[in-house]
C-alpha cells in the first residue's frame, strides 16, 4: 500500500490517498482531487524527483489547470 499526501500550509491539514500502486495516474487523482477541493485558485505543488510526478501527462493536466508543480533540487533531502 502506498500513501499519497499533500499539506495544506495554511491550515496544517493534510489530505492524501492510499493506493495499492504509486504511479502517475494515481499521482494525477491526488492532484484532480487537491483542484475541486481549491478551485479557481493556482496551486503549487512541492514534489520530489520521483518519475511519475514528470510524466508528460501530469504535466499537461496542471498546465491546463493552473497547478504549478515546483520539484525539489535533485539529492536535496
Amino acid at each position: 500500500m502506498h500513501m499519497l499526501a499533500a499539506l495544506d500550509l495554511a491550515t496544517g491539514k493534510m489530505f492524501y490517498r492510499i493506493r495499492d500502486r504509486k504511479r502517475w495516474i494515481e499521482f494525477l487523482d491526488l492532484l484532480k482531487a487537491l483542484r475541486n477541493r481549491w478551485p479557481g485558485e493556482k496551486l503549487y505543488v512541492v514534489c520530489d524527483n520521483f518519475s511519475p510526478h514528470r510524466h508528460a501527462r501530469v504535466r499537461q493536466w496542471c498546465a491546463a489547470n493552473q497547478v504549478e508543480l515546483v520539484f525539489l533540487p535533485t539529492y536535496g533531502s
